[in-house]
């Protein structure tokens, strides 16, 4: 599929959208905007909406009421090319392309100016790593993303892709839990090439309505999300010679006993071996994963050794033995 992708980019132009990755490891949200600035000198954005743009089959673009919903926890937010799989020489070209830059810069000055704190995927060593860690978990078919944002700490996931189909600019935004990997919300935006503009401006226009779109969405339901905990994925897999009763003990012992120390436990599927577990539990009570995982080790060191294989800012991978 991404090589069909590639290809049509290709015959339009060779405009392909997705994550600048030589952005620096470390970046505050002040240094984010300040990079921003060029991106936006363009663009007039009104916090009530969004002004009126040159759309494919209609005359202007609706107002759209800015949803103000107030986060309790500042919510981290990982912004990904709309890719799947293990990483190729396509994120090479992805680097190197202006326009791709340009839309990371607007998705980041925006977001960061919303009170979300922004993540990006900055290097092909950082995905070769997030592709290892996807890899022991689930297999190459889990989208990268959803991993990704798992490893980062994020809240939720954006990824973008875009083109130019004849004289239109096309932006498509997907929004998803990075715990769950359910989708949130989509939005799609045409904007046609008169020629009166560059390239560039209408990316920026383009991806800034978008963009708008997108998060008035979802602001809301991730901000009631957010006020009933912090979610964690873990995954357990049973590598110690048990019986089948000293199985189902330990199985009991997670689904009964340790279910009560948390907010909330979603079983996601549980074997005799392995387990995937959702958590939401109180911050206040468990302010990181490690805190999650020493949960495991002390209420199941009667019954097993818990030792833990990986442990990122939202995921948990432990052996039982």
């Amino acid at each position: 599929m991404m090589n069909k992708i590639l290809a049509s980019f290709a015959l339009v132009g060779g405009f392909m959208l997705a994550s600048c990755a030589d952005t620096p490891k470390k970046q505050d949200n002040d240094a984010v905007r300040e990079r921003a600035k060029t991106a936006y000198a363009e663009i007039k954005y009104e916090e009530e909406g969004v002004q009126k743009a040159d759309v494919k089959d209609t005359e202007s673009a609706p107002t759209i009421q800015i949803s103000n919903a107030k986060f309790k926890t500042i919510p981290t937010v990982l912004v990904a090319p709309a890719l799947t799989g293990k990483m190729n020489a396509s994120i090479d070209v992805v680097r190197k392309n202006p326009l791709a830059k340009t839309a990371m810069e607007v998705i980041n000055a925006y977001l960061t100016n919303r009170d979300y704190k922004v993540v990006s995927l900055e290097s092909q060593a950082q995905l070769d790593e997030v592709v290892d860690l996807q890899s022991s978990i689930a297999g190459n078919d889990e989208d990268l993303a959803y991993v990704a944002g798992l490893s980062v700490g994020a809240d939720i996931n954006i990824t973008y892709s875009g083109s130019i189909q004849e004289n239109d600019i096309v932006i498509d935004l997907n929004a998803s839990e990075a715990s769950t990997a359910n989708l949130l919300a989509s939005e799609s935006v045409r904007m046609k090439n008169d020629g009166s503009e560059s390239q560039r401006v209408l990316v920026q226009k383009c991806m800034q309505q978008a963009i708008v779109g997108l998060e008035n969405k979802v602001r809301e339901k991730l901000a009631a999300q957010l006020d009933q905990g912090v979610q964690y994925k873990v995954v357990a897999h049973l590598t110690g010679e048990f019986t089948d009763d000293q199985a189902e003990e330990i199985s009991n012992m997670v689904s009964s006993q340790i279910r009560k120390k948390f907010s909330k436990m979603q079983v996601i599927s549980m074997s005799r071996n392995t387990y995937d577990l959702m958590l939401t539990v109180d911050p206040a009570q468990y302010e990181d994963a490690q805190m999650v995982y020493s949960v495991f080790y002390e209420d199941l060191k009667d019954l097993a050794k818990v030792r833990k294989q990986n442990i990122t800012k939202k995921l948990i991978i432990l052996e039982i033995q």
